[in-house]
């Protein structure tokens, strides 16, 4: 009898002891999709046959997904501010608007930081034709220049100049310097290819006025006589200059008629000494003399000029053709009195660009 008791007693303890483990252990049911042989499916686990399970306070629940955080809240507008009303302009506005822009149109101002030279001036018209002025090409200035003349002094055949030059420093600030190289003759008074280097040093002085020294030919390339027999007389070695500018302003609005004039004055040696026919033009020679010119500004592109290069007497005009293109095209004529054996007609042409 004792015995059937406790082996009662021991089958009721194990029952109990499954039953509590079997609670506390996943649920796992067979999935119909193994099959012996397909390794494939081996130790996959899909929703409908596994699902994780935790027990609080004897409470069997599914682990869910974390909820997704709650939106931002709406912004509101900040104690004592007034929202923003769009409202539409009006007709006056648009007006006031309009004339505003007319404005600037017809003022363009050139940008206060000239730190790269984009700012570019209209072409103006020369004020001289021969003579230096005491204005000069500065501020990363590059230039050119060609010339023709319909016969040589004391000759009969025609000849031609250029020259190629670049403005550098600041004449307003401090000062400017100019350097060129220019090629005397293309095979007439001399050798083609002749030419000389020359040097300019200028300051402004004032909105209207500017000085310069200058040395012109100081080294030369001379490659032989030219077709005429002589050499380039025009263009002395050694032709040394100082020099000053004024421009008075007869009218407000350069666009009226003669509304600047421009007088220069110098004194110089080499080419603005006397004219002297048997001087060697490869010899320095000493001593100074006078130059000056005048340049009236009948129009806004066309300027007149009279000047005396210490030589001769030569007159002209010069023409800036396009208003935003710096080219300036001068014919003159030269040797009207003085130096030479007669009038001779002289076309010249330059071009400046900042880089």
């Amino acid at each position: 009898m004792k015995r059937s008791l406790w082996y009662i007693c021991c089958c009721l303890t194990l029952s109990l002891v499954s039953a509590a483990a079997a609670q506390a252990s996943p649920q796992r049911e067979p999935s119909k999709n193994i099959k012996s042989g397909n390794a494939s499916n081996l130790g996959r686990v899909t929703s409908t046959n596994y699902r994780p399970t935790e027990i609080v306070a004897g409470v069997d629940r599914t682990l869910a997904q974390a909820p997704p955080p709650p939106a931002p809240p709406a912004p509101t507008a900040l104690p004592g501010s007034v929202p923003a009303t769009p409202t539409n302009p009006t007709i006056q506005d648009s007006r006031d608007l309009q004339n505003q822009l007319n404005t600037v149109k017809d003022n363009p101002e050139p940008p206060k930081d000239d730190k790269f030279n984009t700012y570019q001036p209209k072409s103006s018209p020369s004020f001289s034709i021969f003579n230096p002025v005491g204005f000069g090409a500065d501020k990363n200035l590059l230039f050119f220049s060609l010339s023709y003349q319909n016969r040589t002094r004391f000759g009969n055949t025609s000849d031609g100049e250029a020259g190629i030059g670049v403005g550098l420093g600041d004449s307003v600030n401090s000062v400017g310097v100019e350097l060129s190289y220019g090629l005397n003759s293309f095979g007439s008074s001399s050798g083609f290819g002749s030419g000389g280097f020359n040097a300019k040093i200028h300051k402004r002085v004032g909105d209207d006025s500017a000085v310069a020294i200058g040395w012109n030919q100081f080294a030369q390339i001379q490659l032989g006589s030219g077709r005429n027999g002589s050499f380039a007389s025009d263009y002395p070695k050694n032709s040394y200059y100082a020099v000053g500018t004024k421009i008075f302003r007869t009218r407000d609005d350069i666009n009226e008629p003669f509304s600047r004039v421009a007088v220069t004055g110098g004194l110089g040696g080499g080419a603005f000494l006397p004219f002297d026919r048997n001087a060697d033009p490869a010899v320095a020679r000493g001593g100074l003399n006078a130059f000056g010119s005048v340049g009236v500004r009948v129009a806004r592109p066309v300027s007149a000029v009279l000047e005396w290069t210490g030589q001769d007497l030569g007159a002209g005009v010069s023409i800036a053709p396009f208003d935003n293109f710096p080219l300036v095209i001068t014919p003159a004529v030269r040797d009207i009195t003085g130096a030479g054996d007669g009038a001779r007609f002289i076309l010249g042409a330059s071009a400046a660009f900042n880089f």
